[in-house]
């Protein structure tokens, strides 16, 4: 609970018990018995969204209801069902706030509504700038984890695949991703890529929960491919460059959006 909704409920506490002596017997509460069926029978969410539909009556009479509603209230908590008494007590903070903007005998001296309003605005404020800086930090620390982006690993991108071996036999694709990764995967295995961290010029790296690997590319001759060396299971631990990247891999390959 925030700590403007905390607020309002000690002050709903503390009014409804100052006006119970006010409640007269202008008929019999209405939303304090509706909320204690819907509870029992839907729970606390649907109960909530039947409180939205009755506080928009014009006939509320709030002493009465806030009475009933703290009585509700506390035999929740004495109870031990604190997610109806806290769910309940919120229903009566927002039945005391819309009593005290209507004025009149339950109006509470010193409370200003336009200072309340300005007090939630502050807190939404707050609350969406914690979410921003949040999300800042999510986002740097992915980037840390991805390791830097860069613009020359075309160089390494084909086909790799054992060597001596007349067909392409147990093949790993090399590709690039369209924010400047490297992207590896094997090609015998149902398997999604691994998006490789930059270690050092010629070594990526990978890991998850799963898996654990580091792939390095050594020039092999002069015509600008490679060997790449990996600890990968199930393959040889040095393999040859086979050929170019199919059109479907040559393009670059979207990051995931989770």
């Amino acid at each position: 609970m925030s700590r403007l909704r905390t607020f309002v409920l000690v002050i709903a506490f503390f009014s409804s018990l100052s006006i119970a002596t006010h409640a007269v017997a202008q008929g019999a509460p209405v939303i304090a018995p509706e909320m204690a069926r819907v509870i029992s029978e839907d729970g606390v969410d649907a109960a909530k969204a039947r409180f939205k539909e009755l506080l928009a009556s014009e006939s509320i009479n709030h002493a009465t209801e806030l009475s009933a509603m703290h009585s509700l209230m506390s035999s929740y908590m004495q109870a031990g069902n604190m997610d109806a008494g806290s769910a309940i007590g919120e229903m009566s903070a927002e039945l005391t706030v819309q009593m005290m903007s209507a004025g009149g005998a339950y109006s509470m001296p010193g409370m200003d509504m336009e200072q309340l309003r300005k007090m939630e605005e502050a807190e939404r404020a707050q609350e969406q700038q914690a979410r921003q800086e949040e999300e800042k930090l999510a986002a740097k620390q992915r980037q840390q984890s991805r390791g830097k982006s860069r613009d020359d690993l075309q160089r390494f991108t084909g086909f790799y695949g054992e060597g001596g071996s007349a067909d392409m036999g147990k093949t790993i694709f090399v590709a690039v991703s369209c924010d400047g990764y490297l992207v590896t995967g094997p090609m015998w295995a149902d398997v999604g890529p691994w998006w490789m961290r930059s270690a050092a010029d010629t070594v990526f790296t990978y890991a998850d929960s799963w898996t654990n690997l580091s792939l390095e590319f050594v020039p092999d001759g002069d015509d600008g491919h490679h060997i790449l060396n990996n600890d990968i299971d199930g393959i040889a631990a040095a393999l040859e460059w086979k050929k170019e990247l199919t059109p479907e891999y040559a393009k670059c390959v979207e990051r995931p959006l989770r």
